[in-house]
C-alpha cells in the first residue's frame, strides 16, 4: 500500500489519538463492565471523529479509508472493546452511502455525533414478500442489537431474486433473544413474524442488493478480523512482559529456548495476519472478487493460525493463563467469538475454493 508522507503521518496520529484514548478510558481489567460510562465513552468517540471518518465527504463526513477505519478497530481490540463499533465503523457509513441523500444526510449527521447506534443483522432465515412487504423469519446473530437505534438487516443474501437491505428502527414489536458472547459482548437473535416494512425502509433490492449484501458481510469479517488482531498482538506483548519477569528454577521464563521458539511461532503467525490485514484495508476499496479473497482468507487464517498463536500465549503463561482475572484468556475468548462470526472457518475454506477455482474446473 502506497501511500504519501502526509496520509503516513495522519495514519500514526490517528492511531496514537485512539489507543491513548482507549488505555485511558477503556483500559481492560475485570471489572470493566460494571464501571465504564458507557454512553459518555460513546459520546467521546464521536467528538474524535472516528464514526464521521468512514463517511463521503457529501454525507459531512472525512472520507476516510481502509487503513485508517481498520485501525481503529484494531486499537479497540487491543482492550477488548465490547461495545458495537464495527457496525457504525464500518458498516453504517457504507450502507448510508446507498441511500438517497435527502434521507442519508440527517442519519449521517446524527451518527457522525454519537446520536444513534447501527446494529447489523446478517440473513438467517429472513424472506420479505414483495407483494405484501411483510418481514419473516429469524436473522443471525447481531452484536450490540439491543443498544442500537437502528438495525440494518440482510435479506435474502443467497441469491439476488430475494435480496433486500432494510434500515429498520430498532422495535419492541421484533422478538429478541439476548444474550452475552463467551467474549463478554452481548448479542441478540431477531425473530420477525410478519412483520409490516415501509417502502421507504427497503435500502436495496434484486441484483444491486446482493452486490451491497456481499460487501457489507465482507466489510464485517476484515474489520472483525481487525479487532482480533489487535487483540492478539496485544496479549502477545503481555505474555512476553510476562515471561521476561516470571522466574523458574532462578532463571527468567524468557531464558528458555522452548518459552522462545513459542513466541517467536507466535509474533511470525500475527506478522503474517498483519500482512493479510493490509491486503483486506486495500481491499475494501477494491474488486469485489479482491475484497471475497481477502476476508475469506483473513476468516481463515484468524481461524487457525491466530487461535493457535493465542494459545501458546496461554500455556506459557501457565495457571494465571487461565484465570478470569488475568487479560490472556480473555483474548482467546475473543478469537473463538470472531471465529464463529459472519462464517465458519470451513464455509470461508470452501469459499476461497470457489473463488480461485472457477466451478468449470470443479466439474472435469
Amino acid at each position: 500500500m502506497r501511500r504519501s508522507e502526509q496520509t503516513r503521518a495522519e495514519d500514526t496520529l490517528l492511531r496514537d489519538t485512539s489507543r491513548r484514548f482507549l488505555e485511558d478510558t477503556y483500559a481492560w481489567d475485570e471489572g470493566r463492565l460494571r464501571r465504564a460510562d458507557r454512553a459518555a465513552h460513546w459520546r467521546s468517540a464521536a467528538e474524535l471523529g472516528w464514526f464521521a471518518l468512514g463517511l463521503p465527504e457529501r454525507l459531512g463526513g472525512l472520507e476516510g479509508d481502509g487503513n485508517q477505519l481498520l485501525s481503529i478497530l484494531e486499537e479497540a481490540g487491543r482492550v477488548l472493546h465490547d461495545a458495537p463499533l464495527l457496525a457504525n465503523v464500518l458498516l453504517a457509513p457504507k450502507a448510508l452511502s446507498a441511500m438517497n441523500e435527502a434521507v442519508a444526510i440527517p442519519l449521517a449527521e446524527k451518527l457522525a455525533a454519537g446520536e444513534i447506534r447501527f446494529a447489523y443483522v446478517p440473513d438467517g432465515s429472513l424472506h420479505l414478500s414483495r407483494s405484501t412487504m411483510r418481514l419473516e423469519g429469524k436473522g443471525s446473530l447481531a452484536l450490540g442489537a439491543a443498544e442500537a437505534t437502528h438495525w440494518l438487516v440482510a435479506v435474502g443474501s443467497r441469491s439476488a431474486d430475494g435480496a433486500s437491505l432494510l434500515l429498520l428502527p430498532a422495535s419492541d414489536a421484533v422478538r429478541r433473544a439476548d444474550s452475552r458472547l463467551i467474549d463478554g459482548r452481548s448479542a441478540s437473535t431477531l425473530y420477525f413474524e410478519d412483520l409490516a416494512i415501509p417502502d421507504d425502509a427497503v435500502l436495496a433490492r434484486g441484483e444491486t442488493a446482493f452486490r451491497l449484501l456481499e460487501e457489507l458481510n465482507d466489510r464485517a469479517v476484515i474489520g472483525a478480523c481487525a479487532e482480533a488482531f489487535g487483540a492478539l498482538e496485544g496479549g502477545l506483548e503481555l505474555t512476553v512482559d510476562y515471561v521476561k519477569q516470571r522466574t523458574q528454577f532462578g532463571a527468567p521464563l524468557s531464558s528458555f529456548q522452548a518459552v522462545q521458539h513459542k513466541m517467536a511461532e507466535s509474533f511470525c503467525e500475527i506478522e503474517q495476519m498483519r500482512s493479510l490485514l493490509l491486503w483486506g484495508a486495500v481491499a475494501l476499496e477494491g474488486s469485489p472478487d479482491e475484497r471475497a479473497q481477502a476476508a475469506s482468507a483473513l476468516k481463515v487464517f484468524l481461524g487457525r493460525e491466530g487461535l493457535t498463536a493465542a494459545s501458546r500465549c496461554i500455556q506459557v503463561s501457565g495457571g494465571i493463563g487461565l484465570t478470569e482475572d488475568y487479560r490472556i484468556g480473555h483474548v482467546y475468548k475473543r478469537l473463538q467469538t470472531v471465529s464463529a462470526l459472519f462464517g465458519s472457518t470451513e464455509a470461508h475454506i470452501a469459499r476461497l475454493g470457489d473463488l480461485f477455482i472457477p466451478s468449470t474446473q470443479h466439474e472435469t
